[in-house]
């Protein structure tokens, strides 16, 4: 093997090297969120009061009626937690979602409900959320943002809250956990997605400050106005990396808690939905984290070559009938990215179930490409598409114009999707 490595051409050493560095960084990252998750977070959690308790306001944004959508938003009323309100507020009151909001305002006196209006200078959700921040009450100390396309568990808010009795920590973070109820190659490429973006976000949190999910994150309310998150978010085309972008630049520390991670069978069903939902999320580390951006960018291109160089070597060899052609040509070291990537994908069942795990395994070369597009799309563009409305960004994140379609159009749930 040696004597193979030190016969490559120097543009295949630099790949294998380079490929190495992937490798090892997404071991690193994956490897440590479950060290995360199953040690260092417990020991921090056991060092906290258990009885605090303060005032929370939880916003609930809808749009449409996505998977579950009433038992959703019922579950954001049955939290093992007393002294709390539920806000759930659409861009509308002609919105789908609105009839099953009237019902659940009569059953339960916690619950409000406010309609936005049309949004025009930033993200219609960061909109709907402003709009909802005027109905909390004055006692309400800590904000509670989530989305509707989960059913908290009913430890959710005490979880996510616990943390917040630290003056060190400004905001907390929870997470999604998708399971495939079909093992469609379009749920195997979100659920893998899914899954790379929870490992980043643990390591990228803990040991950066940067890395929010929309769908569950909590901060205190005097933080929230101390911070100006509101006047960025009037003007920002996303509500969590935008905030993640403010806590990261006011040098404060955010905490992803791995109690709050939502289990969710809603994926989406094809590669082509996956691939898009991802490039938007891309789309917005560009917009307000550059630096990281551009640095994942360099990564993303080397895992480019590499898995395209494994057919390429392949072809060389039969053509050429010399099998020293395909490790020439750089197909070992294709190999061995795959191979090292499969390796990581073995360790994703410790993190969470993982129902169609064989087949998920088969899929990793196609699920990597897929990834690769979607962050290759980015480089092209200024424009993210959300729910059908085109947003036009300027250097620094905000909107610089705002386009909705002029018809009616069914949502895509790579699009109606909080996160």
């Amino acid at each position: 093997m040696l004597e193979s490595i030190l016969e490559l051409h120097t543009a295949v050493k630099v790949l294998l090297f380079a490929g190495a560095f992937v490798v090892t960084g997404d071991f690193a990252a994956t490897l440590f969120t479950i060290i995360y998750q199953k040690v260092i977070y417990r020991n921090i959690r056991s060092k906290y009061d258990a009885s605090y308790a303060p005032m929370c306001s939880i916003i609930v944004p809808c749009k449409g009626i996505p998977k579950n959508f009433g038992n959703n938003l019922r579950g954001f009323l049955q939290l093992d937690y007393s002294n709390y309100e539920v806000i759930y507020v659409t861009e509308s009151g002609s919105d789908s979602a609105v009839p099953e909001i009237r019902k659940i305002l009569s059953e339960d006196k916690r619950a409000k409900f406010a309609v936005a209006g049309l949004a025009s200078q930033c993200a219609q959700k960061n909109y709907n959320l402003l709009a909802a921040l005027q109905e909390v009450s004055n006692s309400s100390e800590v904000f509670v943002f989530a989305d509707s396309d989960i059913k908290p568990a009913k430890h959710w808010l005490r979880e996510i809250v616990l943390p917040l009795q630290n003056s060190k920590i400004t905001v907390t973070t929870g997470f999604r956990w998708l399971t495939s109820t079909t093992g469609t190659p379009g749920e195997m490429c979100h659920s893998y997605i899914n899954i790379f973006m929870y490992t980043c976000f643990c390591a990228a949190c803990y040991f950066g400050g940067v890395g929010l999910w929309g769908g569950s994150m909590a901060m205190r309310r005097k933080d929230f106005e101390e911070l100006g998150v509101a006047g960025k978010w009037s003007r920002a085309a996303v509500d969590d990396m935008s905030l993640s972008a403010i806590v990261y630049k006011a040098k404060r520390k955010a905490m992803v808690v791995p109690a709050c991670i939502t289990v969710s069978d809603d994926l989406i069903e094809t590669m082509a939905g996956a691939t898009s939902w991802f490039e938007r999320q891309i789309m917005y580390l560009k917009a307000y984290q550059k630096g990281l951006w551009l640095f994942t960018l360099s990564l993303v291109l080397t895992a480019c070559i590499l898995l395209c160089l494994l057919p390429l070597a392949a072809l060389g060899a039969l053509l050429t009938n010399d099998i020293k052609m395909f490790w020439t040509l750089g197909g070992g070291v294709s190999l061995f990215f795959i191979a090292g990537h499969t390796a990581i994908a073995l360790l994703y069942p410790l993190l969470g179930k993982m129902p169609f795990f064989p087949r998920f395994l088969l899929l990793q070369p196609v699920l990597r490409m897929t990834h690769v597009i979607a962050y290759l799309k980015t480089w092209f563009t200024k424009t993210i598409t959300w729910a059908g409305i085109r947003y036009q960004l300027a250097l620094n994140g905000d909107v610089k114009k705002l386009e909705r379609p002029q018809v009616k159009e069914k949502i895509p749930v790579s699009e109606a999707e909080g996160i």
